[in-house]
């Protein structure tokens, strides 16, 4: 019976330092998703110290550190994240949206390619290998890209709008503006860019005339 009981007791613990650290995730997750990096670093470190081997923790973190421009901190963890699971795609991710922050963008293409190989579908990896290579001005790498990201999600609404772009600087303006309204029906205003946008569709439509 002691032992039956002890069995229950530590069951009962267990469930309920899971239950913590799922809160602890959730409530990180919406904070980023709220912009309140500070709260999300917060509640990854909670998750850190009771399980210092959550590679997931580590890239959420990762991701707040970089948000917040702290970007040696940032490194740091999606590089621990790496160590802790070598087959971490979203965590070789974060590393090159990092390298391209800074400006290496053969090192984000490095990163990139890395997290494409263990993932083929990961659609982000490969839009932002796009802008990599546009940042390059390898743009029928970028356009490929743009194209292969919306092959796996076409509702994919940056990579539209990467794709425009590049359809207007090499003169296919009745393509650009149909990846202008695309994006602008995906995604609006989300991302900032709807003045942009409808810009410079005026600007092709003037040009047109």
């Amino acid at each position: 019976m002691r032992i039956l009981i002890l069995s229950f007791i530590l069951i009962t613990i267990h469930s309920q330092i899971y239950a913590l650290q799922e809160g602890y995730i959730q409530t990180a997750y919406n904070a980023i998703l709220e912009k309140n990096y500070k709260k999300a670093v917060e509640n990854y470190t909670k998750v850190i110290e009771n399980q210092p081997d959550y590679a997931p923790a580590y890239y959420g973190r990762g991701l707040a550190y970089y948000y917040m421009d702290n970007l040696n901190q940032s490194q740091k963890d999606f590089l621990k994240a790496i160590q802790i699971d070598k087959n971490y795609y979203e965590a070789y991710y974060g590393l090159g949206i990092l390298n391209a922050k800074q400006g290496e963008y053969q090192n984000a293409i490095n990163n990139f390619n890395r997290a494409i190989e263990i993932n083929k579908n990961y659609a982000p990896a490969i839009y932002a290998r796009g802008n990599a290579y546009y940042s390059i001005n390898e743009l029928d790498k970028a356009i490929g890209d743009y194209n292969k990201a919306i092959e796996i999600d076409p509702n994919y609404g940056l990579a539209y709008y990467g794709r425009a772009i590049i359809h207007k600087i090499q003169d296919r303006q009745s393509l650009a503006l149909q990846d202008f309204d695309k994006y602008l029906e995906l995604n609006g205003n989300r991302d900032g860019l709807a003045d942009e946008v409808q810009r410079l569709i005026k600007e092709i439509k003037e040009s047109k005339r």
